[in-house]
């Protein structure tokens, strides 16, 4: 059996290895990386929980938890994925030896949190995993540099924060290790279990794009290399719904805060209502997009509520709901992207209105998309259902009415805004341009089948995914989820996934027949219609895209936006800098200027 410390000395060598293979041929550093990611699956996949290992002869700050097991495979998943998708798609890479080297640092980091008991070590390996993304950002698109600044603020924010809490507990207790300051700190004051866990759970919410932290999601994701945006969404936001529930499970959150609302505490009732502003925000945002890209960055922004909200409720079905969404939000991410990255291989845009009819040139790239919208939408018999109903049970047992209607709002809003890239990209009328567009070669079409095989797979088997979620809940101390075969179970019903499938495939094959049967209609080229007279001298306007969503933008044209507040707080630093800067030069008026105020002073005194 592989221990943790060799699989992160395996990462270490294979970054190495990975560049300089890269080197000779930059299809290999992908490789690298796939076969690492296969190899990771298969040493944790069986391994028991529990373990705890020494790091490089620290003791005891390795630790295998039913959570570790659980994230890393998800991880494990988007990597491999990742890493056999870029075999071919490595071709369009700005610095193709480094991008390889730093996806596998990327990767090491990444468990290396996950493995993490000691919190400084934690901090190391989140540092290692943003590092390593923040240098892979600035390899996208002409605007992806003012983007890495973005990402280099927010995730500032959330680390000092998190390092200053550490350093409390630290001086408070002596150990970093969580599970032994979980056992003490519900002792504390109350300014002070305050005081740490929001400390600590500020680099969680900047992770996972949480409100009012989320306004890098759009830039980074947006313009990040195009594979790479499916990591950065399906994974490393992760790290901060990892972060959040590590806090909310290890601390004893329900003792040390006082009950607001039908058994929820006043802590997870501000974490709910975090997660409900953020599904608004990313839902209402996310619908006036027209980069195909940002629109799935801000679909981020509101799944990444959908997580909180069902972590924070610390319920048997809700808390399971939650964890259950962080697989279906990372597949369903990981499918969305790379479809798009294979679109912008085939068309070189991510502008939905520059784009259209691709559905008979990408059909495989096509239902990768539209199962991965199925899952983000939440509509059976796809895995992200099952989650999105968890949580509204969860939801629903607590009288938290008012949740409930915003979790509504977010999946009506879902629907509308994955059609729009739908409608965009793939039906209505193919451009002239596109004639000639092909789909994308089979090594980049394997690892989206796979994705849309195991959305749809634990979509209606669900049994192994919740054994994860239930071991978790076990090693916590809380009440295990029910199910039981393909029947899920709460306390105000059940879902029998099976039950559903089968009557969706009937329902299909009963569509599917009638198709066959009727008449088709006609097909026609996009120039062979009539305008009623009028002259049309451009004919990609036949497909209408832009501004999709007119009508309803118009009803919140003008609002409040958190990124246009922080970028008045940075031109009121850069003007306080450049006042400064004035003042330190040494020019004849700020000579005159400090003899001024010398003397004022000095009359002052005098005075």
């Amino acid at each position: 059996m592989q221990s943790l410390q060799s699989l992160i000395i395996y990462l270490a060598v294979g970054t190495l290895i990975g560049y300089f293979l890269s080197k000779i041929n930059k299809h290999l550093g992908p490789i690298v990386l796939f076969a690492l990611s296969i190899f990771g699956l298969y040493a944790l996949w069986g391994m028991p929980t529990g373990v705890t290992e020494s790091l490089f002869g620290f003791e005891g700050v390795l630790k295998f938890t039913a959570l570790s097991k659980y994230l890393s495979i998800v991880t494990l998943i988007v990597f491999a994925c990742y890493g056999f998708f870029n075999i071919s798609w490595i071709s369009k890479a700005k610095r193709p030896a480094a991008f390889n080297a730093l996806s596998i640092l990327t990767l090491l980091g990444t468990l290396g949190v996950f493995f993490s008991a000691h919190l400084i070590v934690l901090y190391i390996f989140w540092e290692i995993a943003v590092l390593a993304s923040l240098f892979i950002v600035p390899m996208g698109k002409e605007e992806s540099r003012k983007a890495t600044i973005w990402y280099v603020v927010i995730s500032s924010i959330g680390t000092y924060l998190f390092l200053y809490g550490v350093f409390m507990l630290y001086e408070r207790y002596g150990t970093f290790d969580i599970f032994e300051i979980a056992q003490h700190i519900q002792n504390a004051s109350t300014g002070f279990r305050w005081a740490v866990v929001l400390l600590l759970l500020a680099a969680g919410i900047a992770k996972s794009g949480i409100f009012p932290l989320h306004v890098w999601l759009r830039n980074v994701h947006g313009n990040a290399p195009d594979t790479f945006s499916a990591v950065l969404s399906g994974q490393l936001v992760k790290m901060g719904s990892y972060l959040i529930a590590l806090i909310l499970s290890v601390f004893p959150i329900a003792n040390m805060f006082s009950e607001f609302y039908n058994g929820v505490n006043i802590l997870s009732y501000i974490l709910i209502w975090l997660g409900n502003i953020s599904i608004l925000v990313g839902t209402l945002m996310a619908i006036k997009q027209n980069d195909m890209k940002m629109l799935i960055a801000y679909s981020t922004v509101a799944n990444s509520g959908y997580i909180l909200i069902g972590l924070a409720t610390l319920h048997q079905v809700g808390y399971a709901g939650g964890l259950f969404h962080v697989i279906n939000h990372a597949l369903a991410a990981t499918m969305i992207f790379l479809s798009f990255a294979a679109v912008v291989y085939r068309t070189g845009t991510t502008k939905i209105d520059e784009m259209g009819g691709l559905i008979h040139r990408m059909p495989v790239t096509f239902v990768t998309y539209l199962v991965g919208i199925i899952s983000l939408a939440g509509i059976p018999p796809t895995s992200g259902f099952i989650s999105k109903w968890m949580i509204f049970q969860a939801l629903v047992s607590k009288g938290m009415f008012v949740t409930e209607m915003f979790v509504f709002i977010g999946s009506i809003g879902s629907f509308l805004y994955v059609f729009r890239p739908l409608a965009g990209v793939f039906l209505g009328q193919l451009k002239s341009k596109h004639k000639e567009v092909k789909e994308v070669p089979i090594i980049m079409q394997i690892p989206m089948i796979i994705l849309v095989a195991l959305t749809v797979l634990w979509g209606v088997f669900p049994q192994q995914v919740l054994v994860w979620i239930t071991d978790v809940q076990k090693e916590f101390g809380m009440k295990p989820f029910e199910f039981e075969g393909t029947v899920l179970k709460t306390s105000m019903g059940y879902w029998d996934t099976w039950i559903v499938f089968v009557m969706f495939a009937v329902g299909f094959i009963i569509a599917a027949v009638i198709y066959m049967l009727m008449p088709k209609g006609k097909k026609i080229p996009l120039e062979d219609q009539y305008t009623s007279g009028e002259f049309l001298h451009n004919y990609d306007l036949y497909h209408y895209a832009t501004k999709f969503y007119a009508f309803l933008e118009r009803e919140y044209e003008g609002h409040p936006s958190f990124e246009d507040w922080y970028l008045s707080i940075v031109n009121t630093l850069k003007a306080f800098g450049k006042f400064v800067d004035y003042l330190a030069r040494r020019t004849a008026s700020a000579y005159i200027f400090w003899a001024a105020i010398v003397l004022a002073l000095i009359m002052w005194v005098r005075w």
